[in-house]
């Protein structure tokens, strides 16, 4: 702010800024672009809303798999579409289900992983198999990499996109905001094929212009520090995923998540006379414990809790200590 970066800049990005991101997608997500392929949004959101609002319309149907974050079937709907669920298994993409449930009215797939709230990391011969079945039934793959750098156990991002010719129907959508707990500084980008970044730009351009300079400058800065920072976090969050983990399995059936910083926790066994769904249930935990959940009904999942392990370990262990008094008969 001081340098004086506090007026407008290119509405798509700065161009120091962008150069950095189409090196860093090269590098480490195995996606050749130039800038002219990349438009810098006010986070993710505003990424998968300008996305949506290029490649969707009136008639047309965008395909999620579920659970799903609930921004997800909201973007689709503001464009116009309609959302069509189709289940995972224990979390995994099952893209025989997609095709399922793909129509000739299907313009778009939404994916993400690493998954919130599921935290499953999708495999790189999934994301191929999808990759073929947009092509041969036309659409488009939206993927929603927001968590790409937290994943756990030597699992591997892959981006949808590195696969093969998939590039020329994909949207890659990535984030500063998680990563680097960026979140307040609204820097997000999307990445994809020169027409339809075009036409995002042009949106973009009239719903809100530039992103923040200075938070930009901020983004800038991230790229160059990324290696050494993102590793160290990486480590921190794993520990965290493993405590959390510990905690949780003695109060809910949960899977062990491969990345992101959530626990999509089974919570059907305290269901029932005491609490009638999983929205109860979280309503409960926030006024008799203090502790903030996402009820699985928001996810397309009744039944389910997602619980973050994002807070400091000291954090974590009251939060559980709370919600296991809480839970007592």
């Amino acid at each position: 702010m001081r340098g004086g970066w506090t007026r407008y800049s290119e509405s798509s990005g700065l161009p120091e800024l962008k150069k950095l991101i189409a090196r860093k997608l090269l590098k480490r997500n195995g996606i050749e672009v130039s800038e002219d392929n990349i438009l810098v949004t006010n986070g993710a959101k505003q990424a998968l809303y300008e996305a949506l609002q290029a490649l969707c319309g009136p008639g047309d149907e965008v395909l999620i798999p579920r659970p799903y974050w609930v921004t997800f079937p909201e973007s689709v709907k503001l464009a116009g579409a309609k959302p069509v669920f189709a289940d995972t298994r224990d979390g995994r993409l099952d893209v025989a289900a997609l095709e399922r449930a793909a129509t000739r009215r299907t313009k778009a797939v939404l994916i993400n992983t690493p998954n919130n709230p599921t935290g499953a990391v999708y495999p790189k011969a999934a994301l191929a198999a999808l990759a073929s079945l947009a092509r041969r039934r036309g659409f488009f793959i939206v993927s929603d990499e927001a968590y790409e750098d937290l994943v756990f156990d030597g699992a591997r991002h892959v981006s949808v996109a590195s696969l093969g010719d998939a590039f020329a129907r994909t949207v890659t959508v990535q984030t500063f905001s998680k990563s680097f707990s960026m979140t307040g500084f609204r820097v997000g980008f999307l990445a994809g094929p020169r027409e339809v970044v075009r036409a995002a730009s042009r949106l973009h351009g009239h719903v809100t212009g530039n992103v923040c300079t200075f938070a930009q400058k901020g983004a800038v800065a991230a790229c160059r520090v990324a290696g050494r920072e993102l590793d160290r976090r990486r480590k921190l969050y794993q520990r965290r995923r493993d405590l959390a983990y510990s905690l949780a399995s003695r109060l809910f059936d949960c899977a062990k998540p491969e990345g992101a910083f959530y626990l999509f926790a089974d919570a059907r066994r305290h269901l029932g006379a005491r609490f009638k769904d999983s929205a109860a249930l979280a309503a409960y935990l926030l006024e008799k414990a203090g502790v903030a959940v996402v009820p699985g009904s928001a996810c397309g999942r009744e039944g389910f809790l997602r619980l973050s392990f994002s807070a400091p370990e000291a954090a974590l262990r009251e939060g559980f200590a709370r919600v296991k008094e809480a839970l007592r008969p």
